[in-house]
């Protein structure tokens, strides 16, 4: 088990509007998908595009270079098979108002 650490508070993550937060020197993305909250590596795995200028679509990120469509629940690709890596995805934690993510 990780380390958690305290990110944000919910009113921070606006809905469709990923907020990015830093630990350690690691930028992280945080989502509100219809009140549920999601973390992920800031950059795609493919070649490293910074998914907060993307999409989502559901609970998938749409990476804003070559449209490869990552689930925010796996970190698997959805639109490449042949993905050579999963987007690194962090367990995120509610209590009350502040937002956790395991590192």
């Amino acid at each position: 088990m990780g380390t958690l650490t305290k990110v944000a508070e919910r009113r921070q993550v606006r809905e469709g509007s990923p907020l990015v937060v830093e630990i350690n020197e690691t930028k992280i993305l945080l989502y509100n998908i219809n009140g549920q909250y999601y973390a992920s590596a800031r950059g795609c795995p493919h070649m490293g595009a910074p998914l907060d200028e993307g999409a989502c679509a559901g609970t998938e990120v749409i990476c804003v270079w070559h449209h490869w469509s990552f689930d925010l629940n796996t970190g698997k690709c959805t639109s490449n098979p042949y993905a050579p890596e999963d987007l690194k995805i962090y367990p995120v934690t509610v209590q009350g108002n502040e937002l956790w993510i395991e590192i």
